[in-house]
């Protein structure tokens, strides 16, 4: 894609020795040169985005989900524990910050860098255990823990920050498009909003395939890091071709930031699209800590955890396809519907259906409607949170990863009391009253747009 630059003009005066721009300068020149790209440039240069962004996240992810199968002792599950802590705190107090700091690219730039340093260290640490989790002393067990509690923490602020910045950066590339064609905003997050999503998920799927692909051809683990963490660099160094796209609204102080991402706390809308967030957590955290332990892998072994965790996000690619051309037409509704039923169909299954003992490859019924409800999260809950916070996308998207990694540090620091039937009844409930929300938030919005009409006719009347 072609870099946007700032006008020769601008240029010129800094080589002649002018005086830096202040902020205020550099907000207009980036406007100005943002109002020279075409909507041909902004879908190509997001689709670059997209898919540097995809291969990165995609790598990076498989050692998450590997590491407890890899990794001697508790430093897979501290890990992944201190992954959730790290990300709730940062896409808090990090997130929109440092969104507002770097920029929307800087932002994203920073989170990938920290997750190549998350892969990196997941291969050091592996390679400390080459000899095998069975077969590895103590001594080797504490620097595995400590080397990889390191990158867990890179990994966590990565994540945090990074689903910050490039939810922002959606946001804008939607306002900028919106801007030159016209036609409801809606529309055009959702086709966004699924063609990121569908990117997002066939790089996951390839990611974890090809990582089944090595482990089976004996290919050890921290070798396979080593490759990973390489893609995820080249990713990054990618990355550095997509637009410097601007951030909306002034340029605001560190402190402001996290106030603008606390002040929606207060906004009920925030609470009432909640549902699909937390719905997804709990129930990724009922599939993933229960149904993956207590019945997949006895039942199909080990190998068909990762085949099964493939296929979910392969069916949430192409449901996010569909979903997309179904919210496209008849809005984003709907579509929240098919994923609250996708998510409710698993305690369904769980509770109505008697499963899962003795059903064997019956199990990837569950896989697919994971993968459906993940679609729904994926590609239509981010043109949601878009279209419901426009003047405040870093701090809503902020919210939005805190409500997710919210519910799944629940479940890890409650796993003594939230056993497999608890979490089924809770993602159950949070699916059963998920479409209420959203039709309430949406209701909600188009009150407060009247309201705000009528004062501003009212204030135009009396001037």
């Amino acid at each position: 894609p072609i870099r946007c630059e700032c006008p020769p003009r601008v240029r010129s005066s800094r080589l002649e020795g002018a005086m830096p721009p202040v902020p205020e300068h550099r907000e207009r020149q980036e406007a100005s040169a943002e109002a020279e790209l075409t909507t041909q440039q902004l879908q190509r240069n997001f689709y670059w985005f997209a898919l540097n962004f995809a291969v990165n996240h995609g790598v990076v992810t498989t050692p998450l989900v590997l590491s407890t199968s890899v990794l001697a002792g508790d430093a897979g599950y501290v890990g992944n524990a201190l992954i959730n802590i790290f990300t709730m705190v940062a896409s808090f107090f990090l997130g929109a910050p440092l969104t507002g700091t770097l920029g929307l690219r800087g932002g994203v730039l920073f989170g990938m860098l920290l997750y190549c340093i998350y892969a990196g260290l997941f291969a050091v640490a592996a390679y400390v255990g080459k000899d095998g989790k069975d077969n590895i002393g103590e001594t080797a067990k504490q620097l595995q823990l400590i080397i990889f509690s390191i990158g867990s923490a890179c990994g966590g602020i990565a994540a945090g920050v990074l689903w910050t910045a490039q939810g922002a950066y959606f946001s804008r590339t939607v306002d900028l498009i919106h801007q030159l064609e016209g036609g409801q905003r809606s529309a055009l997050t959702s086709k966004m909003a699924s063609r990121f999503a569908i990117l997002y998920l066939v790089c996951e799927v390839i990611a974890k395939l090809l990582w089944s692909l090595l482990s089976y051809l004996k290919v050890p683990g921290w070798v396979n890091g080593i490759i990973y963490t390489g893609a995820g660099a080249l990713a990054l160094v990618l990355q550095l071709n997509s637009f410097n796209l601007s951030s909306t609204g002034p340029r605001t102080a560190v402190l402001q930031k996290v106030k603008a991402a606390a002040s929606l706390w207060t906004d009920p809308v925030l609470l009432m699209v909640a549902g699909i967030n937390l719905t997804f957590g709990f129930s990724a955290a009922f599939m993933n800590g229960y149904i993956n332990s207590q019945y997949t892998s006895p039942q199909l072994g080990s190998f068909a955890v990762t085949l099964l965790a493939a296929m979910t996000a392969l069916f949430a690619g192409i449901f996010s396809h569909v979903f997309g051309y179904v919210s496209e037409r008849v809005g984003k509704g709907p579509v929240v519907c098919m994923g609250a039923l996708s998510f409710l169909g698993i305690p369904f299954c769980f509770f109505a259906l008697k499963c899962c003992s003795g059903w064997d490859w019956a199990l990837v019924v569950l896989y697919i409607l994971q993968g459906s409800g993940r679609a729904v999260y994926e590609s239509t809950n981010k043109g949601i949170f878009s279209d419901l916070f426009a003047d405040n996308a870093p701090g809503a998207f902020a919210n939005q990863i805190l409500q997710v990694t919210g519910s799944f540090a629940i479940c890890f620091f409650l796993s003594s009391s939230l056993k497999g039937p608890t979490l089924a009844w809770i993602a159950l409930v949070l699916a059963a009253i998920t479409p209420f929300g959203y039709f309430g938030a949406v209701a909600l919005r188009k009150q407060q747009a009247r309201r705000q009409d009528c004062t501003v006719a009212l204030a135009a009347n009396r001037a």
